[in-house]
């Protein structure tokens, strides 16, 4: 476990090299076209990080920077179904604390 900590990412926003354990990673399966949130960093499709925090995704979003990644073209509304569980896993947890 010591060791996928020790492993880091650029994120895709604020391009800094940060800690696995530190980021959100986005899964995108090209052959199904699918994109998931991937909460534990083990599915097998190309991957893209962002440090969660609720400004970083608010750009995500305004700039569609997921399109750029992946170099495909996602829906408005894709980013939409992303935020909920964003929301529920990450910023609610902080609103409690």
């Amino acid at each position: 476990m010591n060791e996928i900590n020790s492993l880091k990412r650029k994120c895709i926003i604020t391009n800094q090299i940060i800690e696995i354990s530190k980021l959100i990673r986005f899964d995108y399966k090209k052959a199904t076209n699918i994109l998931k949130i991937d909460w534990d960093k083990n599915m097998n499709g190309r991957g893209a990080y962002f440090v969660p925090e609720k400004q970083n995704w608010e750009k995500i979003k305004k700039t569609r920077a997921l399109n750029r990644i992946f170099k495909t073209n996602f829906t408005f509304e894709l980013y939409l179904k992303l935020e909920p569980e964003l929301e529920e896993k990450l910023w609610a947890k902080k609103h409690q604390d």
